[in-house]
């Protein structure tokens, strides 16, 4: 069989596994030594978000930061690959180290950083959707006297844990997608 022929036979096998919804088996990120390891595989654009600086974290996990944004900050977000307090969890957010850090950060999230920021959660899904990485919360509150929403997630990839942010100003249509930020940080984690 000649290698087109292949490849059309695999991309067909490959949409008749995720009709459905059903999730599909995704290649594992190869494990890592450190979280700026993995972080050198963030893509310097997910979805319409641009990469930006990388600074180190200790709180509250040791890590690495790094930070994102769309054109003219009208949204932002980042991604922390820090090192997990216990053993290197399996990627995806089924582990319990990543279970118990989703729970920490959405409580978090939620309780806001003073009065005049609340959120509450309006939805909860495992992203990308067929080949989750992520578990994730979407918000919806106030900073301040500003309706925003925002999107926290939690997961595990390369033998790290993985906590990512999105936030923006509600309005419609969205000044961006998170999901496609989700999607395309996803896959650059599980890129060969």
């Amino acid at each position: 069989m000649r290698k087109p022929a292949l490849l059309l036979l695999l991309a067909g096998l490959a949409a008749c596994a995720t009709e459905g919804g059903e999730p599909v088996t995704a290649p594992a990120v190869p494990v890592v030594s450190a979280p700026a390891r993995l972080a050198e595989r963030l893509p310097a654009q997910a979805g319409t978000f641009q990469r930006g600086a990388t600074a180190p974290i200790e709180l509250p996990l040791p890590g690495v930061e790094v930070a994102y944004a769309t054109a003219g900050r009208s949204a932002a977000g980042f991604v922390q690959v820090v090192r997990p307090p216990s053993e290197a969890p399996p990627d995806g957010p089924g582990s319990l180290v990543a279970q118990d850090e989703y729970q920490r950060m959405v409580a978090a999230a939620q309780r806001g950083a003073g009065p005049h920021r609340r959120l509450r959660v309006v939805q909860e899904s495992d992203q990308p959707p067929n080949a989750p990485l992520f578990r994730c919360a979407h918000l919806e509150g106030t900073y301040g006297r500003t309706p925003v929403t925002s999107t926290s997630c939690v997961g595990a990839a390369g033998g790290q844990l993985l906590r990512l942010r999105v936030s923006m100003p509600r309005r419609d249509p969205p000044a961006a997608d998170p999901r496609a930020f989700i999607a395309d940080i996803a896959a650059a984690l599980r890129a060969p």
